[in-house]
Protein backbone atom coordinates (compact mmCIF):
# COMPACT_ATOMS: atom_id res chain seq x y z
CA UNK A 1 0.00 0.00 0.00
CA UNK A 2 2.85 2.39 0.83
CA UNK A 3 4.49 1.63 -2.51
CA UNK A 4 1.18 2.31 -4.28
CA UNK A 5 0.79 5.63 -2.53
CA UNK A 6 4.36 6.56 -3.40
CA UNK A 7 3.81 5.64 -7.04
CA UNK A 8 0.64 7.73 -7.17
CA UNK A 9 2.46 10.64 -5.58
CA UNK A 10 5.26 10.30 -8.13
CA UNK A 11 2.78 10.15 -10.99
CA UNK A 12 1.01 13.21 -9.66
CA UNK A 13 4.22 15.22 -9.94
CA UNK A 14 4.41 17.45 -13.01
CA UNK A 15 6.84 16.32 -15.67
CA UNK A 16 9.05 19.29 -14.83
CA UNK A 17 10.06 17.78 -11.47
CA UNK A 18 10.46 14.29 -12.91
CA UNK A 19 12.79 15.64 -15.62
CA UNK A 20 15.01 17.21 -13.00
CA UNK A 21 16.03 13.62 -12.27
CA UNK A 22 16.94 14.20 -8.63
CA UNK A 23 15.53 11.73 -6.07
CA UNK A 24 15.30 14.42 -3.41
CA UNK A 25 13.14 16.61 -5.64
CA UNK A 26 10.78 13.75 -6.45
CA UNK A 27 10.52 12.86 -2.78
CA UNK A 28 10.24 16.38 -1.31
CA UNK A 29 7.95 18.23 -3.71
CA UNK A 30 4.26 17.73 -3.06
CA UNK A 31 0.99 19.37 -3.98
CA UNK A 32 0.81 22.59 -1.98
CA UNK A 33 -2.92 23.00 -2.63
CA UNK A 34 -3.78 19.73 -0.91
CA UNK A 35 -5.19 20.59 2.58
CA UNK A 36 -3.47 17.68 4.34
CA UNK A 37 -0.09 18.33 2.75
CA UNK A 38 -0.44 22.05 3.40
CA UNK A 39 -1.03 21.37 7.10
CA UNK A 40 2.24 19.47 7.23
CA UNK A 41 4.10 22.26 5.47
CA UNK A 42 2.46 24.82 7.75
CA UNK A 43 3.98 23.03 10.75
CA UNK A 44 7.37 22.90 9.06
CA UNK A 45 7.46 26.64 8.37
CA UNK A 46 7.12 27.24 12.12
CA UNK A 47 9.98 24.92 13.10
CA UNK A 48 13.20 26.58 14.22
CA UNK A 49 15.38 23.91 12.59
CA UNK A 50 13.82 24.21 9.10
CA UNK A 51 16.53 25.38 6.70
CA UNK A 52 14.80 26.27 3.42
CA UNK A 53 11.88 25.67 1.12
CA UNK A 54 11.13 26.14 -2.57
CA UNK A 55 7.59 27.00 -3.62
CA UNK A 56 6.55 27.01 -7.29
CA UNK A 57 3.05 28.18 -8.07
CA UNK A 58 0.76 29.48 -10.77
CA UNK A 59 -2.94 30.13 -11.02
CA UNK A 60 -3.97 26.47 -11.15
CA UNK A 61 -1.32 24.56 -9.22
CA UNK A 62 1.42 24.93 -6.60
CA UNK A 63 4.21 22.59 -5.49
CA UNK A 64 6.48 22.93 -2.49
CA UNK A 65 9.49 21.16 -1.01
CA UNK A 66 11.32 21.67 2.31
CA UNK A 67 14.98 21.33 3.33
CA UNK A 68 16.41 20.74 -0.14
CA UNK A 69 20.09 20.09 -0.70
CA UNK A 70 22.35 22.11 -2.94
CA UNK A 71 22.22 19.56 -5.78
CA UNK A 72 18.44 19.71 -5.89
CA UNK A 73 18.42 23.51 -5.89
CA UNK A 74 21.04 23.62 -8.66
CA UNK A 75 18.99 21.23 -10.78
CA UNK A 76 15.83 23.29 -10.25
CA UNK A 77 17.63 26.50 -11.21
CA UNK A 78 19.03 24.99 -14.39
CA UNK A 79 15.79 23.37 -15.58
CA UNK A 80 13.30 25.40 -17.62
CA UNK A 81 10.26 26.08 -15.48
CA UNK A 82 6.90 25.58 -17.23
CA UNK A 83 4.51 28.48 -17.71
CA UNK A 84 1.97 26.82 -15.40
CA UNK A 85 4.44 27.41 -12.53
CA UNK A 86 5.18 31.01 -13.37
CA UNK A 87 6.42 32.16 -9.95
CA UNK A 88 9.04 30.66 -7.64
CA UNK A 89 9.76 31.51 -4.02
CA UNK A 90 13.06 30.35 -2.49
CA UNK A 91 13.27 30.94 1.24
CA UNK A 92 16.45 30.35 3.26
CA UNK A 93 16.80 30.22 7.02
CA UNK A 94 20.15 29.60 8.74
CA UNK A 95 22.22 30.99 5.82
CA UNK A 96 25.43 30.45 7.80
CA UNK A 97 24.93 26.70 7.32
CA UNK A 98 24.13 26.85 3.57
CA UNK A 99 27.09 28.50 1.87
CA UNK A 100 26.83 26.08 -1.03
CA UNK A 101 23.19 27.04 -1.64
CA UNK A 102 24.08 30.73 -1.54
CA UNK A 103 26.91 30.07 -3.98
CA UNK A 104 24.52 28.36 -6.40
CA UNK A 105 22.13 31.33 -6.25
CA UNK A 106 24.96 33.84 -6.67
CA UNK A 107 26.29 32.08 -9.76
CA UNK A 108 22.85 31.70 -11.31
CA UNK A 109 21.81 35.32 -10.91
CA UNK A 110 25.30 36.86 -11.04
CA UNK A 111 25.45 38.46 -7.60
CA UNK A 112 28.33 40.82 -6.97
CA UNK A 113 31.25 39.42 -4.94
CA UNK A 114 30.56 41.86 -2.14
CA UNK A 115 26.87 40.94 -1.93
CA UNK A 116 27.65 37.23 -1.94
CA UNK A 117 30.31 37.64 0.76
CA UNK A 118 27.94 39.60 2.98
CA UNK A 119 25.28 36.92 2.61
CA UNK A 120 27.81 34.34 3.80
CA UNK A 121 28.60 36.28 6.99
CA UNK A 122 28.70 34.12 10.10
CA UNK A 123 26.75 35.32 13.13
CA UNK A 124 28.62 35.09 16.37
CA UNK A 125 27.23 32.30 18.50
CA UNK A 126 26.31 33.39 21.99
CA UNK A 127 25.96 30.65 24.55
CA UNK A 128 24.63 31.05 28.04
CA UNK A 129 24.75 28.79 31.05
CA UNK A 130 22.02 26.17 31.43
CA UNK A 131 20.78 27.72 34.63
CA UNK A 132 20.29 31.10 33.04
CA UNK A 133 18.60 29.58 30.00
CA UNK A 134 16.06 27.99 32.29
CA UNK A 135 15.51 31.14 34.27
CA UNK A 136 14.95 33.54 31.38
CA UNK A 137 14.54 33.63 27.64
CA UNK A 138 17.26 34.46 25.15
CA UNK A 139 15.56 37.79 24.53
CA UNK A 140 16.05 38.76 28.18
CA UNK A 141 19.69 37.67 27.99
CA UNK A 142 20.15 39.81 24.90
CA UNK A 143 18.72 42.81 26.77
CA UNK A 144 21.15 42.18 29.62
CA UNK A 145 24.05 42.11 27.19
CA UNK A 146 22.92 45.38 25.61
CA UNK A 147 22.57 47.08 28.98
CA UNK A 148 25.92 45.69 30.17
CA UNK A 149 27.68 46.84 27.00
CA UNK A 150 26.39 50.36 27.56
CA UNK A 151 27.96 50.41 31.03
CA UNK A 152 31.40 49.58 29.63
CA UNK A 153 34.05 52.27 29.00
CA UNK A 154 33.65 54.35 25.90
CA UNK A 155 36.57 52.77 24.09
CA UNK A 156 34.75 49.42 23.99
CA UNK A 157 31.75 50.99 22.30
CA UNK A 158 33.56 52.11 19.15
CA UNK A 159 31.90 51.14 15.90
CA UNK A 160 35.14 49.56 14.70
CA UNK A 161 35.13 47.25 17.71
CA UNK A 162 31.49 46.31 17.17
CA UNK A 163 31.95 45.29 13.54
CA UNK A 164 35.20 43.41 14.16
CA UNK A 165 37.84 46.00 13.15
CA UNK A 166 39.45 46.55 16.56
CA UNK A 167 42.82 45.13 15.56
CA UNK A 168 42.92 46.74 12.14
CA UNK A 169 46.24 48.30 11.21
CA UNK A 170 46.21 49.68 7.64
CA UNK A 171 50.00 49.60 7.45
CA UNK A 172 50.52 45.98 8.43
CA UNK A 173 47.21 44.18 7.83
CA UNK A 174 45.96 44.33 4.25
CA UNK A 175 43.25 41.71 4.79
CA UNK A 176 41.28 43.71 7.32
CA UNK A 177 38.03 43.19 5.39
CA UNK A 178 37.79 39.65 6.67
CA UNK A 179 36.91 41.03 10.11
CA UNK A 180 33.79 42.88 8.92
CA UNK A 181 30.63 41.05 9.87
CA UNK A 182 27.34 41.96 8.24
CA UNK A 183 25.20 40.90 11.18
CA UNK A 184 27.29 42.78 13.75
CA UNK A 185 26.97 45.90 11.62
CA UNK A 186 23.21 45.42 11.34
CA UNK A 187 23.01 44.97 15.11
CA UNK A 188 25.06 48.11 15.76
CA UNK A 189 23.13 50.30 13.27
CA UNK A 190 19.48 49.29 13.25
CA UNK A 191 18.58 51.57 10.35
CA UNK A 192 21.29 50.02 8.18
CA UNK A 193 19.91 49.07 4.76
CA UNK A 194 21.25 48.30 1.32
CA UNK A 195 20.05 48.17 -2.28
CA UNK A 196 21.93 46.15 -4.89
CA UNK A 197 21.14 46.16 -8.59
CA UNK A 198 22.11 43.58 -11.16
CA UNK A 199 21.01 42.98 -14.72
CA UNK A 200 19.03 39.98 -13.51
CA UNK A 201 18.10 40.86 -9.92
CA UNK A 202 17.06 43.55 -7.46
CA UNK A 203 18.19 42.97 -3.86
CA UNK A 204 17.00 44.76 -0.72
CA UNK A 205 18.71 44.34 2.65
CA UNK A 206 17.03 45.70 5.76
CA UNK A 207 16.41 45.22 9.45
CA UNK A 208 12.99 44.28 10.78
CA UNK A 209 11.80 44.80 14.34
CA UNK A 210 9.32 42.34 15.83
CA UNK A 211 7.57 42.94 19.13
CA UNK A 212 7.36 39.80 21.20
CA UNK A 213 5.09 39.03 24.13
CA UNK A 214 6.49 40.34 27.44
CA UNK A 215 7.54 37.84 30.07
CA UNK A 216 6.12 39.98 32.94
CA UNK A 217 9.54 40.06 34.55
CA UNK A 218 10.47 43.06 36.68
CA UNK A 219 14.13 42.53 35.79
CA UNK A 220 13.34 42.65 32.07
CA UNK A 221 11.22 45.79 32.53
CA UNK A 222 14.09 47.48 34.35
CA UNK A 223 16.53 46.61 31.56
CA UNK A 224 14.10 47.85 28.90
CA UNK A 225 13.58 51.12 30.76
CA UNK A 226 17.33 51.81 30.69
CA UNK A 227 17.91 50.66 27.11
CA UNK A 228 18.35 53.03 24.18
CA UNK A 229 16.94 50.46 21.73
CA UNK A 230 13.26 49.67 21.18
CA UNK A 231 11.90 46.54 22.76
CA UNK A 232 11.68 43.65 20.33
CA UNK A 233 13.63 41.15 18.27
CA UNK A 234 15.75 42.59 15.47
CA UNK A 235 16.29 40.38 12.39
CA UNK A 236 18.20 41.18 9.20
CA UNK A 237 16.69 40.01 5.89
CA UNK A 238 17.62 39.93 2.21
CA UNK A 239 14.77 40.22 -0.28
CA UNK A 240 15.65 39.52 -3.91
CA UNK A 241 13.51 39.78 -7.06
CA UNK A 242 14.97 38.02 -10.10
CA UNK A 243 14.23 38.42 -13.79
CA UNK A 244 12.94 34.84 -14.15
CA UNK A 245 10.03 35.55 -11.77
CA UNK A 246 11.86 34.14 -8.77
CA UNK A 247 11.72 35.75 -5.34
CA UNK A 248 14.45 34.86 -2.84
CA UNK A 249 14.30 35.58 0.89
CA UNK A 250 17.31 35.09 3.17
CA UNK A 251 16.85 35.64 6.89
CA UNK A 252 19.32 36.06 9.72
CA UNK A 253 19.16 33.25 12.24
CA UNK A 254 18.00 34.85 15.52
CA UNK A 255 18.82 31.63 17.39
CA UNK A 256 22.23 30.82 15.98
CA UNK A 257 23.33 29.73 19.45
CA UNK A 258 21.11 26.64 19.32
CA UNK A 259 22.78 23.29 18.80
CA UNK A 260 21.47 20.74 16.33
CA UNK A 261 18.32 19.17 17.79
CA UNK A 262 18.04 21.64 20.66
CA UNK A 263 14.54 23.03 21.12
CA UNK A 264 13.37 26.47 22.13
CA UNK A 265 11.65 27.22 25.39
CA UNK A 266 8.08 28.51 25.48
CA UNK A 267 9.07 32.18 25.48
CA UNK A 268 11.42 31.82 22.52
CA UNK A 269 8.82 29.82 20.57
CA UNK A 270 6.45 32.76 20.88
CA UNK A 271 9.24 35.06 19.73
CA UNK A 272 9.92 32.83 16.71
CA UNK A 273 6.26 32.95 15.69
CA UNK A 274 6.32 36.74 16.01
CA UNK A 275 9.43 36.96 13.82
CA UNK A 276 7.94 34.71 11.13
CA UNK A 277 4.40 36.05 11.45
CA UNK A 278 4.34 37.90 8.13
CA UNK A 279 6.21 35.13 6.31
CA UNK A 280 3.79 32.51 7.62
CA UNK A 281 0.84 34.59 6.48
CA UNK A 282 2.29 35.00 2.97
CA UNK A 283 3.10 31.29 2.90
CA UNK A 284 -0.49 30.42 3.79
CA UNK A 285 -2.00 32.84 1.31
CA UNK A 286 -0.07 31.11 -1.50
CA UNK A 287 -2.00 27.87 -0.95
CA UNK A 288 -5.53 27.20 -2.09
CA UNK A 289 -5.70 24.43 0.49
CA UNK A 290 -5.72 27.02 3.28
CA UNK A 291 -9.08 28.35 4.42
CA UNK A 292 -8.61 32.12 4.74
CA UNK A 293 -12.28 32.93 5.33
CA UNK A 294 -11.77 33.31 9.08
CA UNK A 295 -8.62 35.47 8.78
CA UNK A 296 -8.49 39.15 9.47
CA UNK A 297 -9.27 41.03 6.23
CA UNK A 298 -5.96 42.90 6.56
CA UNK A 299 -4.08 39.60 6.39
CA UNK A 300 -5.64 38.40 3.12
CA UNK A 301 -3.34 38.86 0.11
CA UNK A 302 -4.11 38.91 -3.64
CA UNK A 303 -1.26 36.62 -4.69
CA UNK A 304 -3.30 33.63 -5.85
CA UNK A 305 -6.77 34.55 -4.67
CA UNK A 306 -9.13 36.74 -6.67
CA UNK A 307 -12.77 37.61 -6.22
CA UNK A 308 -13.59 38.09 -9.88
CA UNK A 309 -12.66 36.09 -12.96
CA UNK A 310 -12.20 38.84 -15.50
CA UNK A 311 -10.20 38.07 -18.61
CA UNK A 312 -8.01 41.14 -18.20
CA UNK A 313 -7.02 40.16 -14.65
CA UNK A 314 -6.35 36.58 -15.66
CA UNK A 315 -4.07 37.78 -18.44
CA UNK A 316 -1.91 39.75 -15.97
CA UNK A 317 -1.81 37.27 -13.08
CA UNK A 318 1.35 35.52 -14.25
CA UNK A 319 3.27 38.80 -14.48
CA UNK A 320 1.74 40.36 -11.35
CA UNK A 321 2.42 37.42 -9.01
CA UNK A 322 6.23 37.85 -8.56
CA UNK A 323 5.94 41.57 -7.83
CA UNK A 324 3.02 41.03 -5.46
CA UNK A 325 4.95 38.32 -3.63
CA UNK A 326 7.97 40.64 -3.41
CA UNK A 327 5.78 43.42 -2.01
CA UNK A 328 3.92 41.26 0.51
CA UNK A 329 7.16 39.91 1.93
CA UNK A 330 8.47 43.46 2.36
CA UNK A 331 5.30 44.98 3.79
CA UNK A 332 4.78 43.77 7.35
CA UNK A 333 1.51 45.63 7.73
CA UNK A 334 0.71 44.03 11.09
CA UNK A 335 3.71 45.63 12.80
CA UNK A 336 3.00 49.03 11.27
CA UNK A 337 -0.68 48.83 12.20
CA UNK A 338 0.23 47.80 15.74
CA UNK A 339 2.35 50.92 16.05
CA UNK A 340 -0.45 53.15 14.78
CA UNK A 341 -3.13 51.49 16.91
CA UNK A 342 -0.83 51.53 19.97
CA UNK A 343 -1.13 47.77 20.38
CA UNK A 344 2.56 46.91 20.56
CA UNK A 345 4.93 49.89 20.60
CA UNK A 346 2.96 51.66 23.34
CA UNK A 347 5.10 54.74 23.53
CA UNK A 348 2.11 57.06 23.75
CA UNK A 349 0.73 55.05 26.66
CA UNK A 350 4.12 55.09 28.40
CA UNK A 351 4.38 58.86 27.98
CA UNK A 352 0.87 59.36 29.35
CA UNK A 353 1.62 57.17 32.39
CA UNK A 354 4.84 59.06 32.99
CA UNK A 355 2.96 62.34 32.69
CA UNK A 356 0.55 61.27 35.44
CA UNK A 357 3.48 60.29 37.65
CA UNK A 358 5.00 63.72 37.08
CA UNK A 359 1.87 65.47 38.28
CA UNK A 360 1.74 63.30 41.39
CA UNK A 361 5.42 63.56 42.33
CA UNK A 362 7.87 65.11 39.84
CA UNK A 363 11.40 63.72 40.08
CA UNK A 364 14.63 64.24 38.20
CA UNK A 365 14.71 60.47 37.49
CA UNK A 366 11.82 61.03 35.07
CA UNK A 367 14.25 62.96 32.84
CA UNK A 368 16.43 59.88 32.50
CA UNK A 369 13.38 57.76 31.64
CA UNK A 370 12.31 60.30 29.02
CA UNK A 371 15.83 60.32 27.59
CA UNK A 372 15.76 56.56 27.02
CA UNK A 373 12.26 56.75 25.51
CA UNK A 374 13.47 59.47 23.17
CA UNK A 375 16.45 57.36 22.10
CA UNK A 376 14.18 54.39 21.40
CA UNK A 377 11.81 56.54 19.36
CA UNK A 378 14.72 58.00 17.40
CA UNK A 379 15.96 54.52 16.51
CA UNK A 380 12.44 53.53 15.47
CA UNK A 381 12.08 56.66 13.34
CA UNK A 382 15.34 56.02 11.51
CA UNK A 383 14.26 52.41 10.96
CA UNK A 384 11.07 53.51 9.20
CA UNK A 385 12.98 56.19 7.29
CA UNK A 386 15.23 53.44 5.93
CA UNK A 387 12.10 51.66 4.66
CA UNK A 388 11.02 54.84 2.92
CA UNK A 389 14.47 55.10 1.33
CA UNK A 390 14.25 51.50 0.07
CA UNK A 391 10.85 52.15 -1.47
CA UNK A 392 12.19 55.22 -3.26
CA UNK A 393 15.01 53.16 -4.71
CA UNK A 394 12.60 50.41 -5.81
CA UNK A 395 10.32 52.93 -7.53
CA UNK A 396 13.24 54.85 -9.02
CA UNK A 397 13.10 55.14 -12.80
CA UNK A 398 15.88 53.19 -14.45
CA UNK A 399 17.45 54.65 -17.54
CA UNK A 400 20.35 53.16 -19.51
CA UNK A 401 23.43 55.22 -20.03
CA UNK A 402 25.05 55.75 -23.39
CA UNK A 403 28.08 53.67 -22.42
CA UNK A 404 25.98 50.71 -21.28
CA UNK A 405 24.03 50.70 -24.54
CA UNK A 406 27.21 50.76 -26.62
CA UNK A 407 28.84 48.02 -24.55
CA UNK A 408 25.69 45.89 -24.90
CA UNK A 409 25.73 46.31 -28.73
CA UNK A 410 22.22 47.75 -28.62
CA UNK A 411 22.98 50.91 -30.58
CA UNK A 412 22.95 49.40 -34.07
CA UNK A 413 21.10 50.43 -37.15
CA UNK A 414 18.08 48.47 -38.24
CA UNK A 415 18.97 46.14 -41.10
CA UNK A 416 22.70 46.48 -41.77
CA UNK A 417 23.88 46.01 -38.19
CA UNK A 418 26.36 48.89 -38.37
CA UNK A 419 26.77 51.04 -35.27
CA UNK A 420 24.45 54.00 -35.04
CA UNK A 421 26.92 56.06 -33.04
CA UNK A 422 30.20 57.10 -34.55
CA UNK A 423 32.98 59.30 -33.27
CA UNK A 424 31.13 62.35 -34.47
CA UNK A 425 27.74 61.81 -32.85
CA UNK A 426 28.60 60.23 -29.46
CA UNK A 427 26.72 63.06 -27.75
CA UNK A 428 23.40 61.62 -28.92
CA UNK A 429 20.62 62.16 -26.38
CA UNK A 430 20.01 58.77 -24.79
CA UNK A 431 16.44 59.54 -23.77
CA UNK A 432 15.59 60.51 -27.32
CA UNK A 433 17.02 57.28 -28.64
CA UNK A 434 15.13 55.21 -26.05
CA UNK A 435 11.91 57.01 -26.91
CA UNK A 436 12.26 56.16 -30.60
CA UNK A 437 13.61 52.62 -30.30
CA UNK A 438 12.74 49.86 -27.89
CA UNK A 439 15.52 48.88 -25.50
CA UNK A 440 15.53 45.27 -24.24
CA UNK A 441 15.06 45.07 -20.49
CA UNK A 442 18.09 42.84 -19.97
CA UNK A 443 20.31 45.82 -20.76
CA UNK A 444 18.96 47.76 -17.75
CA UNK A 445 20.01 47.30 -14.13
CA UNK A 446 17.45 45.81 -11.79
CA UNK A 447 14.14 44.08 -12.41
CA UNK A 448 10.98 45.90 -13.43
CA UNK A 449 7.98 45.67 -11.13
CA UNK A 450 4.49 45.19 -12.44
CA UNK A 451 2.04 48.05 -12.07
CA UNK A 452 0.14 46.09 -9.40
CA UNK A 453 3.28 45.99 -7.22
CA UNK A 454 4.33 49.59 -7.95
CA UNK A 455 1.04 51.11 -6.83
CA UNK A 456 1.21 49.11 -3.62
CA UNK A 457 4.77 50.24 -2.92
CA UNK A 458 3.67 53.83 -3.45
CA UNK A 459 0.77 53.31 -1.06
CA UNK A 460 3.12 51.77 1.50
CA UNK A 461 5.46 54.76 1.25
CA UNK A 462 2.73 57.26 2.07
CA UNK A 463 1.31 54.97 4.73
CA UNK A 464 4.68 54.84 6.49
CA UNK A 465 5.03 58.61 6.27
CA UNK A 466 1.45 59.40 7.30
CA UNK A 467 1.00 56.86 10.07
CA UNK A 468 4.26 55.45 11.44
CA UNK A 469 6.58 58.46 11.08
CA UNK A 470 3.93 60.97 12.13
CA UNK A 471 3.06 58.88 15.19
CA UNK A 472 6.72 58.64 16.17
CA UNK A 473 7.28 62.37 15.61
CA UNK A 474 4.26 63.18 17.76
CA UNK A 475 5.69 61.07 20.57
CA UNK A 476 9.08 62.77 20.23
CA UNK A 477 7.47 66.22 20.41
CA UNK A 478 5.49 65.13 23.46
CA UNK A 479 8.70 63.85 25.04
CA UNK A 480 10.42 67.22 24.56
CA UNK A 481 7.44 69.00 26.09
CA UNK A 482 7.40 66.63 29.04
CA UNK A 483 11.09 67.28 29.73
CA UNK A 484 10.40 71.00 30.09
CA UNK A 485 7.23 70.30 32.04
CA UNK A 486 9.12 68.08 34.48
CA UNK A 487 11.69 70.81 35.12
CA UNK A 488 8.88 73.31 35.73
CA UNK A 489 7.06 70.91 38.04
CA UNK A 490 10.24 70.23 40.00
CA UNK A 491 10.83 73.99 40.32
CA UNK A 492 7.21 74.51 41.40
CA UNK A 493 7.49 71.69 43.90
CA UNK A 494 10.62 73.27 45.32
CA UNK A 495 8.74 76.56 45.58
CA UNK A 496 6.06 74.83 47.65
CA UNK A 497 8.75 73.43 49.94
CA UNK A 498 10.29 76.88 50.32
CA UNK A 499 6.87 78.36 51.13
CA UNK A 500 6.25 75.64 53.70
CA UNK A 501 9.65 76.29 55.23
CA UNK A 502 8.88 80.00 55.26
CA UNK A 503 5.65 79.37 57.17
CA UNK A 504 7.51 77.34 59.77
CA UNK A 505 10.19 80.00 60.03
CA UNK A 506 7.59 82.76 60.47
CA UNK A 507 5.78 80.72 63.12
CA UNK A 508 9.00 80.22 65.09
CA UNK A 509 9.85 83.90 64.72
CA UNK A 510 6.40 84.95 65.93
CA UNK A 511 6.65 82.69 68.96
CA UNK A 512 10.07 84.12 69.71
CA UNK A 513 8.82 87.69 69.33
CA UNK A 514 5.73 86.88 71.40
CA UNK A 515 7.70 85.71 74.44
CA UNK A 516 10.54 88.23 74.14
CA UNK A 517 8.65 91.03 76.03
CA UNK A 518 7.55 88.50 78.63
CA UNK A 519 11.16 87.45 79.08
CA UNK A 520 12.19 91.08 79.60
CA UNK A 521 9.35 91.59 82.05
CA UNK A 522 10.28 88.44 83.98
CA UNK A 523 13.88 89.63 84.14
CA UNK A 524 12.69 92.97 85.52
CA UNK A 525 10.58 91.32 88.20
CA UNK A 526 13.45 89.07 89.17
CA UNK A 527 15.67 92.06 90.00
CA UNK A 528 16.00 92.97 93.71
CA UNK A 529 15.52 96.69 94.12
CA UNK A 530 15.88 98.43 97.52
CA UNK A 531 12.51 99.21 99.02
CA UNK A 532 10.63 97.61 96.13
CA UNK A 533 8.82 94.29 96.39
CA UNK A 534 6.63 92.52 93.81
CA UNK A 535 3.84 90.18 94.62
CA UNK A 536 2.78 87.18 92.61
CA UNK A 537 -0.54 88.73 91.62
CA UNK A 538 1.22 91.83 90.28
CA UNK A 539 3.50 89.61 88.18
CA UNK A 540 0.59 87.79 86.52
CA UNK A 541 -1.28 91.04 85.90
CA UNK A 542 1.68 92.51 84.08
CA UNK A 543 2.23 89.16 82.33
CA UNK A 544 -1.32 89.32 80.91
CA UNK A 545 -0.89 92.92 79.83
CA UNK A 546 2.42 92.23 78.07
CA UNK A 547 1.08 89.11 76.36
CA UNK A 548 -2.00 90.96 75.11
CA UNK A 549 0.07 93.85 73.78
CA UNK A 550 2.50 91.40 72.12
CA UNK A 551 -0.30 89.47 70.43
CA UNK A 552 -1.95 92.69 69.23
CA UNK A 553 1.35 93.99 67.89
CA UNK A 554 2.11 90.73 66.07
CA UNK A 555 -1.38 90.62 64.53
CA UNK A 556 -1.11 94.20 63.33
CA UNK A 557 2.37 93.61 61.90
CA UNK A 558 1.25 90.41 60.15
CA UNK A 559 -1.67 92.22 58.59
CA UNK A 560 0.49 95.11 57.44
CA UNK A 561 3.25 92.86 56.00
CA UNK A 562 0.85 90.32 54.47
CA UNK A 563 2.25 87.35 56.41
CA UNK A 564 -0.93 86.45 58.24
CA UNK A 565 -1.00 82.65 58.88
CA UNK A 566 2.41 82.31 57.26
CA UNK A 567 1.28 83.21 53.72
CA UNK A 568 3.67 85.11 51.50
CA UNK A 569 3.00 88.75 50.67
CA UNK A 570 2.49 89.21 46.93
CA UNK A 571 1.42 92.87 47.33
CA UNK A 572 2.75 95.48 49.71
CA UNK A 573 0.46 97.21 52.25
CA UNK A 574 0.83 100.55 50.48
CA UNK A 575 -0.21 98.94 47.19
CA UNK A 576 -3.27 97.42 48.82
CA UNK A 577 -4.25 100.77 50.36
CA UNK A 578 -3.81 102.52 47.00
CA UNK A 579 -6.01 99.98 45.20
CA UNK A 580 -8.63 100.15 47.94
CA UNK A 581 -8.73 103.97 47.69
CA UNK A 582 -9.19 103.85 43.93
CA UNK A 583 -12.00 101.36 44.31
CA UNK A 584 -13.80 103.60 46.85
CA UNK A 585 -13.47 106.67 44.64
CA UNK A 586 -14.74 104.74 41.63
CA UNK A 587 -17.81 103.53 43.50
CA UNK A 588 -18.56 107.07 44.72
CA UNK A 589 -18.29 108.41 41.16
CA UNK A 590 -20.76 105.79 39.94
CA UNK A 591 -23.16 106.69 42.77
CA UNK A 592 -23.10 110.41 41.89
CA UNK A 593 -23.71 109.63 38.22
CA UNK A 594 -26.80 107.62 39.06
CA UNK A 595 -28.10 110.40 41.36
CA UNK A 596 -27.85 113.16 38.72
CA UNK A 597 -29.51 110.99 36.09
Amino acid sequence: MAATDQRRSSQALPSYYRQVNTPEVSHSFRNFDDPDIFSEFDRSVRQVHSKNFVLDFGDDEAWCGFDLGVDSIKSLLKADRPSSLSTRWINIWKPQEQDDVLSALAKTYDFSPRLYALMCSKPRKRRSTPSSSKASSSFTRQLRRQAFSRRQPQDSLDLEDQIGMKDFNPKSDLSFDRGINQYDLADAVWHWSSVDWGRSFLCLGFNSLYKIAPSNSSEEDEVLAKSNLPAGKRVWSWLILCDDKTVITIHEDPYAHLDEGEQLNAQDEKALLAVRRNLINVFRQCSKGYDASSDNPLMQLPIRRRVGEGEVEQAHRATDAPGLLFYCLFDDWYSTYSLVAKLEHQYSAKLNDLRECMFKEPELSHIDHLHHLGQQLSVLRRLYQSYEYLIDRVLEKREPTLASLKNSHVLTSGGMGSPVLSSGNESLDTSTYIATRGIPEEHLLGVSLSSAARVRFERLKYRIRLYALSEIQECLDLKDQMVMMNFNLVALNQTFFVERLTRVTLLVAKITVLFLPVSLMTAYFSCQFRGVEFTVSEYWVWFGVVIALSISGLAFFSFISGTMEGKLAYKSFSRKMYEAGRLVLRQRGRGKGKGTS
